[in-house]
């Protein structure tokens, strides 16, 4: 791999950097992270648990696969991974949120929170489908934290009946105390709170993907998905508040007027900058429990928790409006409204969703073993330029457009 297809940078870095080149340096002036420490981090009650938990969490995404950032930088993560969690402590936030999968992350945790267990609620997951699968997951995963009990285990990417009589399994013996689920679809959500087989959930919601935008559709809604939530009682756990650290392509062009006049605006907002905005705005839904958030540095953790002592206003919608508007015609919401009309089976929200990591996050080499992993009949060339994606996707993407683009950079 080339030095340049190892390179990355953190969602605030970029911004950073682009608003040095268009509006001069920062050195002398950094307004865009927060420099005090959060006063008065708050609480939820996550549904049915009765968990207290603080309303910004640790995720830990980023430790996915080490080819995402390039060995450099998912070193660096690993090696910032406790001092964030130590970092979060001593904020008030008072949980971590991972995966089995998400490469040696419990491991760091549990070694960050040895000696200080009751301090965090520990989230974690397994993704496997059969029972005997999952339930050695879970045994991996007690051992990794260093604990007899996990608060909350949750089926990554979905659900399975394998998953399920795993959990309750689990959940008779004492080693988890709740059962969640995680997926980007509110509706196979809907099916496990309906019936009961949830305490809580992980949904994507951010300002990106709010009915206004994206759910102009006949299905079962993220709001819609939150108000059975509450009359079920059930935790609702927010990923991706923040857009799923999405870069636009268009903060590159700090000659566009509109592309300069954002920037200039997150400069001057100082620490009530674009993504403490986000996180305002995912909080003042009174459905929600959390934001689990997923960070790079010890900053970005003090950053992101003083965004609960702020409140959302007329300035940080006006901002979030103008960034929609700037990255609505890029940004795939992952709804997945194409997939159904779609004749040839095409994975459409995948397919960009590589292209994003492969664009965005300059994760080149992991987006083309990702779109090398779909079978033949579900990679761009099998688009037979029908366009009925494009007619019921509610963010009116260009799709057909982007599939070739997406074949050309991953194939």
């Amino acid at each position: 791999m080339s030095a340049k297809e190892n390179s990355s940078v953190t969602r605030r870095q970029f911004l950073e950097t682009t608003t040095a080149v268009a509006l001069g340096t920062l050195a002398e002036n950094r307004t865009v992270a927060a420099s005090e420490p959060a006063a008065g981090m708050k609480y939820r009650r996550l549904g049915r648990t009765n968990l207290r938990i603080s309303e910004i969490g640790l995720g830990c995404a980023s430790g996915l696969r080490s080819q995402q950032l390039g060995p450099e930088m998912f070193n660096k993560y690993r090696e910032e991974l406790p001092a964030m969690t130590h970092k979060l402590l001593e904020h008030g936030g008072n949980f971590v949120a991972t995966s089995a999968s998400y490469h040696d992350t419990e491991e760091i945790l549990g070694r960050a929170l040895k000696g200080r267990r009751k301090d965090a609620f520990i989230f974690t997951a397994s993704g496997k489908r059969d029972a005997k699968a999952v339930i050695a997951d879970c045994e991996r995963s007690l051992t990794r934290f260093q604990t007899d009990v996990i608060d909350g285990y949750f089926g990554h990417g979905g659900w399975s009946d394998g998953f399920a009589e795993a959990a309750q399994k689990l959940k008779q013996q004492g080693k988890i105390r709740f059962i969640g689920m995680s997926c980007h679809i509110p509706e196979q959500h809907r099916l496990r709170v309906e019936t009961g087989l949830v305490d809580f959930i992980l949904q994507p919601y951010n300002y990106m993907n709010l009915a206004k935008w994206t759910e102009k559709t006949d299905r079962v809604g993220t709001e819609e998905l939150f108000e059975l939530c509450k009359k079920k009682d059930v935790g609702v756990m927010v990923i991706k508040p923040m857009t799923g650290h999405f870069i636009p392509n268009w903060a590159k062009k700090t000659d566009d007027p509109k592309v300069a006049g954002l920037l200039k605006e997150l400069k001057a907002l100082g620490k009530q900058n674009l993504y403490q905005a986000f996180l305002m705005w995912v909080l003042k839904n009174p459905s929600v429990s959390c934001a689990i958030v997923g960070m790079g540095a010890t900053q970005d953790v003090t950053e992101n928790c003083a965004a609960v002592t702020r409140k959302f206003g007329a300035l940080h919608e006006r901002l979030l409006d103008r960034y929609a508007s700037l990255a609505t015609g890029d940004y795939c919401r992952m709804c997945e409204t194409c997939v159904s009309v779609c004749p040839a089976g095409v994975r459409i929200p995948d397919i960009l969703r590589y292209r994003m990591y492969h664009q965005n996050y300059g994760h080149r080499r992991d987006a083309r073993e990702l779109y090398a992993s779909l079978a033949s009949h579900q990679q761009a060339p099998a688009c037979t330029d029908c366009r009925q994606c494009e007619q019921v996707c509610p963010a009116r993407l260009a799709i057909v457009r982007k599939l070739k683009a997406a074949h050309e950079l991953l194939a």
